[in-house]
């Protein structure tokens, strides 16, 4: 599969920068991390920070499927774990390098050329798990407070040198800190054998074979010998793999009887080929889909795959041709048939859509995507009030779905609840790194809103956020 366009080294080097320059950027949030326990709400605070910083110059994958998908494995997980006291979001990075890290707060980031390293599912899952443990143990949160970083120009660059590849930053560390101290932040053997533990556990709990865990950290390996030893970043900041893989493979000795089956959701092979409809050249695509097809007849991701890339290349008559051939294939696909039906909706042609959403919704009432693009047709038909429960439960369902915030933000408003149609407005301009717009957007729920009302605190804490990072309105 191909990625998206890796990052761009200025990308890296001014966002590398924007960290190192203290309140200008990042706040002085941080500055109270750094003396005594750092507590949940501490690191909560570092987990909002860090991804609003990244939004602003790393690109994220948004697409509804995708992070719907992702985000429902994620949290497929953490359901294992019990109650926690963070919400756990996750994020597709758009990069083809083999990485993926864990932000305090229960933020974690997967690169898309990790994905593109997994054959299933399960290792994908095996990635997370493992990341979700080293937030569920507060690894981070506990190495940050023995630390002897003393600003928060310097906490902020040290997790921007190790999550971020070190290599590219750290010349741009050395007036913030000295050279030894990022690598205080790296995990320790220690903290590597219990997050393979734990995440071990989880997938047992959540019905996968941990043997997948062993499958893609041998692949991560063989990778760096095969790019002429060149360690991959998530490599450099999870040290010991090879004594990691041995220790894993004699757990799945003694458990290998009471271990769940191999399998592989089916789901798994379009997440991936819509991720590369989405980032990926779809000529290159369109050809690979064709050869695929050719090889594989009764295969109905491969008609759904040439489908993607025709409707990108706006070769619309062959597009629907392709996803009539693979409900064909797939009559009872509910892949297939939701994006066909958005296919519908994206020509304008409605009434075809509505049909095929609404037997959807009736099958599927979880799916965030089905009734987005529901609401979606009856926000264009101006039947708002049956547009915007639909979008709540969306929102409700997948906080991560970022344009619904833009969705809601207009209903209210033409409903002339301004305090709710500028806070959802302010979120949806934070997800499109439009900051003077969010911070006008807050602005204005702020004077709109109930000092009760749920929302109020907030906007009170992202408005804070941004007159940290001296955002101004402009006029």
């Amino acid at each position: 599969m191909n990625n998206c366009s890796p990052w761009r080294l200025v990308a890296i080097v001014i966002l590398a920068t924007s960290l190192l320059l203290g309140p200008v950027r990042s706040g002085w949030a941080f500055l109270d991390t750094l003396s005594g326990e750092l507590s949940i709400e501490k690191e909560r605070q570092i987990g909002e920070e860090f991804l609003l910083e990244l939004q602003q110059y790393y690109p994220l994958v948004e697409d509804p499927f995708v992070t719907s998908y992702f985000n429902q494995l994620g949290q497929k997980l953490v359901a294992q774990i019990g109650p926690q006291p963070f919400h756990y979001k996750f994020f597709i990075v758009i990069d083809p390098s083999m990485n993926a890290f864990a932000v305090p707060g229960g933020y974690i980031f997967l690169h898309t050329g990790m994905i593109r390293m997994a054959e299933r599912e399960g290792e994908v899952a095996a990635v997370l798990a493992h990341e979700i443990s080293h937030i569920y143990a507060r690894h981070m949160a506990k190495m940050m407070k023995k630390s002897r970083l003393v600003t928060a120009a310097s906490l902020i660059g040290a997790l921007a040198s190790v999550f971020l590849g070190g290599a590219l930053a750290q010349p741009l560390l050395m007036g913030s800190m000295a050279a030894g101290e990022s690598a205080m932040l790296k995990y320790s053997r220690d903290n590597e054998g219990e997050a393979d533990s734990l995440g071990f556990k989880w997938m047992v709990k959540a019905g996968y074979n941990p043997r997948d865990m062993v499958s893609i950290f041998s692949k991560m390996n063989k990778q760096r010998w095969l790019e002429g030893g060149k360690v991959p970043i998530y490599l450099s900041t999870h040290p010991e793999v090879d004594n990691r893989i041995v220790e894993l493979s004699h757990q799945l000795a003694i458990h290998q009887k009471s271990l769940p089956p191999e399998r592989n959701n089916p789901d798994f092979e379009y997440f991936t080929i819509k991720l590369e409809s989405i980032c990926g050249n779809p000529n290159q695509l369109l050809r690979r889909m064709t050869q695929e097809g050719l090889r594989e007849r009764q295969n109905p991701a491969y008609q759904y795959g040439r489908a993607l890339a025709l409707s990108k290349l706006e070769r619309h008559d062959e597009a629907l041709a392709a996803f009539q051939q693979a409900l064909r294939l797939a009559p009872d696909n509910r892949l297939i048939k939701r994006d066909l039906a958005i296919f519908y909706f994206n020509r304008n042609q409605y009434p075809e859509a509505l049909q095929r959403l609404n037997e959807l919704s009736q099958r599927y009432p979880q799916d965030d995507v089905i009734l987005y693009y529901l609401g979606r047709i009856y926000q264009e038909s101006k039947k708002r009030d049956q547009a915007l429960p639909l979008f709540e439960k969306v929102h409700k369902l997948n906080p991560a779905f970022s344009e619904v915030y833009y969705n809601l933000g207009t209903l209210y408003g033409e409903k002339g609840q301004m305090g709710l149609a500028h806070y959802y407005l302010g979120f949806h301009s934070l997800k499109v790194k439009a900051l003077p717009t969010a911070m006008f957007h807050f602005q204005k729920a702020l004077k709109n809103l109930s000092p009760h009302d749920s929302h109020y605190r907030e906007v009170q804490a992202q408005l804070t956020r941004l007159e940290q990072m001296k955002v101004k309105v402009r006029n």
